[in-house]
């Protein structure tokens, strides 16, 4: 009984971010030397550093830099290279490969709009902040932005979630002359998704280990809302076989896009 209570301790000190517990994120040495990017209509761009490394584990993360419309967007900035300001900075929730004030640093700007649920909005006082919820809407420089449902069905240990649905993060719905880019966070298949419509681009989650979406969750995620490209993120890249196994899951009419 000691020992059970002891692993839901040690689990949930671990879930709130202690510095009790000390997690080294660094830049992974098998990471592609130039940043990967990929073009969309209208002259979007979608750019991303690549894998990191999280204490021992090879990870490629949920951070992405959009740039639309003259106006520069991240969404949940790590281990970035040298690269331009942020006009906006979209934070899904308070987990340290998510939130890295080290990173914010290096783009935020005076005029710079931090985005961010309000458990990550009191770590940034010091900011510009916009504090979303779940169904919160914006218009910034007429660019739509929708915060979306983003939380766990599964637990990680007994009754313990990584990311349970209270703490109120978010995924971000990004519309830019038309197209439509999903950033889901961390979260795992959920109800509220079957209402999300016309995604051009979905940038999901696959990892699994109860933090996440697997791959046959999101897979079916993603043959149900039909966006045009998908870019897996939250993985381990050191198992090729289960990308392999996403990729044959999604149908066929939606192009997969790896990008480590």
């Amino acid at each position: 009984m000691k020992r059970i209570l002891l692993n839901i301790l040690l689990i949930t000190i671990l879930l709130q971010g202690c510095s009790m517990i000390k997690i080294k994120i660094t830049v992974s040495d098998k990471r592609n030397p130039k940043p990967q990017s990929i073009e969309l209509p209208n002259d979007i761009i979608i750019t991303t550093w690549g894998t990191v490394k999280i204490n021992k584990k090879e990870w490629f993360p949920s951070s992405f830099m959009i740039e639309a419309q003259g106006k520069v967007f991240y969404i949940d900035p790590l281990m970035i290279g040298e690269t331009t300001p942020a006009d906006y900075i979209f934070i899904t929730h308070a987990h340290p490969d998510h939130l890295s004030i080290k990173d914010i640093e290096k783009i935020v700007k005076e005029e710079t709009l931090i985005i961010c649920p309000k458990n990550v909005a009191k770590k940034l006082s010091k900011y510009k902040i916009r504090e979303v919820k779940p169904d919160d809407i914006l218009n910034l420089d007429n660019i739509k932005c929708e915060a979306v449902e983003a939380y766990n069905l599964n637990r990680v240990f007994l009754w313990i979630k990584a990311h349970p649905k209270s703490k109120q993060n978010v995924g971000y719905i990004l519309t830019i002359d038309g197209t439509k880019i999903y950033h889901a966070g961390d979260t795992d298949f959920i109800p509220e998704m079957k209402n999300i419509k016309d995604i051009t681009v979905a940038l999901v989650p696959v990892g699994g280990d109860n933090l996440t979406m697997d791959i046959e969750q999101a897979s079916n995620m993603i043959n149900t809302l039909k966006p045009m490209l998908v870019i897996p993120m939250h993985y381990d890249p050191e198992k090729k076989e289960n990308l392999i196994n996403f990729k044959k899951r999604v149908e066929k009419s939606i192009q997969v896009k790896f990008m480590e």
